[in-house]
């Protein structure tokens, strides 16, 4: 059953977009994107997903059930901007409704986790090796002192309850068939392998020669490059709207 999500909203613009974060964020971490492609001539949503933010915890945190949840938002989306666990998710809702989006941005999307286990242990890290907002700002110098802010927020907010619920009640987490499926354009941008990216470039241009609808941009950033990379990744999604 879907639960009704927390939602932050910037602009009024002609045209609609849905921003949905990864695990352990919230919509509050989109604070620079927001406004950036409101500017645009956007109404823009960004969602806390359940057990994120300030929406409700559950005892489901399926993809499909995420997926539920963001169609009940609104029916059609010029462009819904995923990161990471939202771009799965986004995947999923647009499978399930193919005119949900007219287009999607996906950045570093989690189409694969292979091992769960290791998996697991590398997103509890955050809440191991310092969860707050001057831990964060010092083991990632390039954020800026909003980007920590926010992201201490959201780990307290989330838990590290939530992160073991997703990955064992997602596993096996492999997406890559929808991928192939869609009709809409979807950008994928993935990191840079060395900054740990869950779509290396050899992955990202062989989903796209296998779907004329998918393109693929490389970002020389981390997983989390609107974070540490933002002029270089806002440089890709702003001619895509």
């Amino acid at each position: 059953m879907s639960v009704q999500l927390n939602t932050i909203t910037w602009g009024d613009g002609a045209r609609s977009a849905l921003l949905l974060h990864g695990i352990t964020s919230n919509a509050a971490g989109w604070w620079r994107l927001g406004p950036a492609v409101a500017d645009l001539g956007y109404a823009v949503v960004a969602a806390d997903m359940r057990g994120h933010g300030l929406s409700p915890k559950d005892d489901d945190y399926r993809f499909t059930t995420h997926a539920e949840d963001v169609l009940e938002l609104r029916d059609e989306w010029d462009v819904v901007i995923g990161h990471s666990m939202g771009a799965a998710v986004s995947l999923i809702a647009q499978t399930a409704r193919p005119t949900w989006a007219d287009k999607l941005i996906l950045e570093d999307p989690a189409l694969l986790l292979p091992n769960r286990e290791f998996a697991t242990a590398w997103l509890l890290q955050d809440f191991l090796s310092g969860a707050d907002a001057e831990s964060l700002a010092a083991a990632n110098p390039a954020w800026a002192p909003q980007d920590a802010q926010t992201k201490a927020e959201a780990l307290e907010q989330c838990g590290p309850e939530v992160v073991v619920e997703t990955l064992l009640q997602n596993d096996p987490w492999d997406v890559r068939a929808l991928v192939a499926g869609i009709e809409v354009p979807v950008h994928l941008i993935g990191a840079d392998p060395e900054g740990g990216a869950l779509l290396p470039p050899a992955f990202g241009e062989e989903l796209a020669v296998a779907n004329p609808a998918v393109t693929y941009t490389q970002v020389k950033g981390s997983h989390s490059m609107h974070r540490d990379r933002w002029d270089d990744f806002w440089a890709v999604v702003s001619p895509l709207l």
